[in-house]
């Protein structure tokens, strides 16, 4: 069986693989060049935020739709999530949600079926034909296809990065001088974007591999403890394949779920707003939280 069969033509893509090479390379030279405890903290944060953009936007708010919020959240968190490095949103959310129909059968875009690498990140290197892509695009992101602002940040991707990796750099500047200017682009953008791709594509290898099924499901999704700590809770994939749209990912008090829990935090914290008439400023409402004794959704902080 071949998983490769959504998009891919002769030839690799030059673009996507020139990137993943030059921030690997750049992360390994820059950081052993200009170490700082500043740099790592600012690798700390960011790993934390640009890693969050992508498990709370571009999957639980972009791709199932677990929560609701106002189209200025869910446009800064898909923002955050394109920082991070995996590609746009209409990119990311069209091959999740593939995946999920066809999860480890033919047309699965990243399945381990086709190899470990290959479900890790080998699959973003072939040839993207262009017609089949938008074809793609209209069938599993529709939603987000027809939005000017997602279209715009399909179009100037790279642009996005380049200026990010500017202002860090500019931070940097304005902290130490040229040494600590490196050593934040280091950390914070080289560095800490490798650890965040690495860290997210541990859920399409490791955690279709290695791991326990608390569900009968018909993939071989697995919940990872190591997947679901370095990835704010994506790890519990076996959880999230049996139920999709739930917010919450871990099932079990062990099942660490740090984007479940900000995103918990965020709606307790905005219940005043509810309380006092200011409804329409929430940052999220009507979460879909999976109950695992009832084995029924539940809405957390109704919007009415």
């Amino acid at each position: 069986m071949s998983v490769a069969t959504s998009t891919p033509t002769k030839g690799l893509e030059w673009p996507v693989v020139i990137f993943m090479g030059a921030i690997h390379l750049f992360a390994i030279g820059f950081c052993i060049a200009f170490p700082s405890w500043l740099g790592f903290g600012l690798f700390l944060l960011l790993y934390l935020l640009t890693g969050l953009g992508v498990t709370v936007g571009y999957h639980r708010k972009l791709t199932h739709h677990s929560f609701k919020s106002p189209k200025w959240v869910e446009r800064f968190l898909a923002v955050l999530g394109m920082l991070a490095g995996e590609g746009p949103p209409i990119f990311w959310v069209a091959h999740h949600r593939k995946h999920h129909k066809l999860s480890d059968q033919e047309g699965d875009p990243h399945s381990p079926k086709d190899g470990f690498w290959w479900a890790h990140w080998l699959w973003l290197f072939p040839k993207q034909n262009k017609v089949q892509l938008g074809s793609l695009y209209r069938k599993w992101s529709p939603d987000l296809n027809r939005v000017p602002f997602y279209q715009h940040l399909e179009a100037n991707y790279l642009y996005w990065q380049l200026g990010f990796g500017t202002l860090i750099f500019a931070a940097g500047w304005a902290v130490g001088g040229w040494y600590m200017a490196f050593s934040f682009l280091a950390w914070g953008f080289f560095f800490r974007m490798i650890f965040v791709l690495h860290a997210t594509w541990m859920v399409n290898s490791l955690a279709h591999t290695y791991g326990y099924k608390s569900y009968e499901t018909s993939d071989d999704s697995r919940n990872n403890f190591v997947v679901g700590i370095l990835a704010h809770g994506e790890g519990w994939h076996n959880n999230h394949h049996f139920m999709q749209a739930a917010v919450n990912h871990g099932h079990r008090w062990w099942e660490v779920d740090l984007s479940f829990y900000v995103i918990y935090f965020i709606g307790l914290l905005c219940v005043p707003l509810k309380w006092i008439g200011l409804n329409h400023w929430r940052l999220v409402s009507n979460l879909k939280y999976y109950d695992r004794k009832t084995g029924t959704y539940q809405t957390l902080f109704p919007a009415k």
